[in-house]
Formats: structure tokens, C-alpha cells, sequence
């Protein structure tokens, strides 16, 4: 029997490590009606572990808008010897009060509204993205996408050429309906 848990438990770990991202299930931790079984009007659970370079794009970002009451979590689990850059596109833009937040350790980001973000350089390899979307539709033309990009600790890059790198591929979108584009 503990032969069996040991080889289960190296092919989940080997299923892991190929891939650059993983949609994960709504668990029962939030059961209110805003909690993350619901997490947008399509009842999607939108929670992703994220542990390579991507592009993260909202959803109908080709159809030029995303949906409202949506509700996203981004876990973002990079390389230890890496700092994450975060690459916000030139067309971002929220409805309203929208948020996109990024959480680490030790700091705070929020940015709603239609104003484009700054592409900070956080100075951790670990990270939590979260957007949430009020119910008012939004307006044509909301859409955004963030790059999470590994830039390996020991290296100075500045965040502007980190993100003139993958500009091309962030403003090409994504694949169909994808939310995520690897750049791995």
C-alpha cells in the first residue's frame, strides 16, 4: 500500500513539473455566494498555480471585454533564485471599480479603473493575483493582461526592457479563448 501512495504521489509531482500552469478546483473553503465556486458568470472556478513565465490574459479578451462578477485567483510559485516583473499591456482597462491586487509577503498592489498600471519588479519569487469584477458590465473594450516574467535575482535588467521582450507576444493575445500563454 505505501508503495502505491509513494508512486502516486511521484506521478502528481512529475504531472507538476510539466506543466506551467494548473486550473484548480473551487474547494469548499468560501461558500458564500461570492465565493470562488462562483467565481464568474459562466460559474468557471478561476484559480490557477502558476509556476512559470506567462502571459495572463482576462477572459473575452479577443471578444474585447470580460465578464462581470468575476472573481480570479493567480497563485504565482516561481523559481526561488528569481524576482518576478509584472508586465501590465498598453491597453489595459477596468470598468469602474475593478481590481486586479498583487500580494507578496511584504507588500501590497492595487490598481482599478482605466488608468494603466506601472510594471513593478517584486522582489520575491512568490506572489498572489487576484482581479475581481463589480456587476455592472463593463464597457467595450475592457480587456487586460499581465506578464509574469522570472528575471533570475543575481541579474539587473530593467523592468522596461524585461517587458519590451514580451511586448510583441502580449500584444499578439491569446490562443482562442486562453486565458494563460507560456513563454517558457
Amino acid at each position: 500500500m505505501n508503495k502505491q501512495i509513494l508512486v502516486v504521489l511521484a506521478l502528481i509531482g512529475v504531472a507538476v513539473a510539466m506543466n506551467q500552469c494548473v486550473k484548480r478546483q473551487a474547494g469548499p473553503i468560501i461558500t458564500s455566494a461570492e465565493g470562488w465556486e462562483h467565481c464568474d458568470s459562466n460559474g468557471m472556478a478561476c484559480c490557477y498555480y502558476i509556476n512559470g513565465t506567462v502571459i495572463i490574459f482576462s477572459h473575452g479578451y479577443n471578444n474585447g471585454t470580460y465578464n462581470s462578477n468575476t472573481h480570479c485567483e493567480y497563485i504565482i510559485d516561481l523559481d526561488p533564485e528569481c524576482d518576478i516583473v509584472i508586465c501590465a499591456t498598453m491597453d489595459f482597462s477596468m470598468n469602474g471599480n475593478d481590481m486586479i491586487s498583487i500580494q507578496t509577503v511584504d507588500s501590497t498592489i492595487n490598481w482599478t479603473g482605466k488608468k494603466k498600471p506601472f510594471s513593478p519588479r517584486i522582489n520575491s519569487n512568490k506572489a498572489t493575483v487576484r482581479f475581481n469584477s463589480g456587476g455592472d458590465v463593463p464597457a467595450q473594450g475592457s480587456k487586460w493582461s499581465l506578464g509574469i516574467v522570472c528575471v533570475p535575482k543575481t541579474e539587473y535588467k530593467p523592468v522596461c526592457e524585461v517587458c519590451d521582450e514580451i511586448a510583441d507576444q502580449q500584444e499578439e493575445g491569446p490562443n482562442g479563448d486562453a486565458i494563460l500563454k507560456s513563454l517558457d
